[in-house]
């Protein structure tokens, strides 16, 4: 599509495009008739100097433009978001299970896990991976490929200075999968029931798959003991009702 946008806007060069046969025949000019290479300089007298180029500008142009697109995509923790409530019981304090999504999405959590801020690895400026953290949901079989099967996804605290993020198949506890992503240990599930012919997602979010990236777990971890130390991370804002922007500080310092 690229190409056949450069050809409408510049005529003269699908001319030039149709010519060339072959990568040989379209091969870059002599240092000593001047080229230019893909940066927009041109090797004059063994000098590399600017050039002026249409095809080069547009090509910048649209580089650009798809970069500015991708990075518009990833949210900015600044904005402020809806709060999305979990249960909570008569003082206040968070109920579990957690059921959050719906049908072939939802997910229930049964604990929230606990801060470790040191070493930095058990945290990003989006997540916080919370050792003691426990989801399930239900998912196809990797034995059978039918559904109904219960994937229980959790973080756990290695023997390094990493986080572990296990999966275990309820009809393989002897077999659980590891990584040191969640979007890792999910990809080897999601691989074998793609090769098993199962009618899954190709690619997946791990914290998705966890339930990690819903916006009311979110608040709640962040409002853990010692989540304020986790020095890479950055609190998300929320939309208070009645157009008020509210803070979601840990409720303890942990101090």
């Amino acid at each position: 599509h690229l190409l056949d946008m450069i050809v409408e806007t510049f005529p003269e060069m699908g001319q030039e495009i149709s010519s060339c046969s072959s990568s040989d025949e379209c091969a870059w000019q002599t240092e000593d008739e001047g080229s230019e290479d893909a940066k927009g300089l041109s090797l004059r007298n063994g000098k590399r100097e600017p050039v002026d180029s249409p095809m080069l500008s547009l090509l910048n142009s649209t580089h650009m433009t798809k970069r500015r697109r991708r990075q518009g995509k990833r949210d900015d923790r600044k904005d402020p978001k809806p709060i999305e409530p979990l249960p909570r019981d008569a003082d206040g304090h968070i109920t579990f299970p957690i059921t959050i999504g719906r049908g072939p999405d939802q997910i229930e959590i049964q604990d929230l896990g606990r801060i470790v801020w040191d070493p930095e690895t058990y945290h990003t400026s989006r997540y916080i991976w919370t050792p003691g953290f426990r989801s399930s949901r239900v998912y196809p079989s990797i034995k059978t490929g039918e559904s109904g099967c219960v994937y229980t996804s959790e973080i756990l605290e290695g023997n390094g200075d990493m986080p572990v993020f296990q999966v275990t198949a309820s009809d393989m506890p002897s077999k659980p999968f590891r990584a040191s992503s969640s979007s890792g240990v999910w990809k080897q599930i999601l691989d074998l029931l793609t090769a098993k012919g199962a009618t899954v997602k190709t690619h997946a979010s791990g914290p998705q798959m966890y339930g990690l990236s819903h916006l009311g777990v979110t608040k709640a971890i962040q409002e853990l003991d010692n989540a304020n130390k986790c020095s890479k991370y950055i609190m998300q804002r929320w939309a208070e009702p009645g157009n008020g922007v509210l803070y979601s500080e840990p409720e303890s310092a942990g101090e």
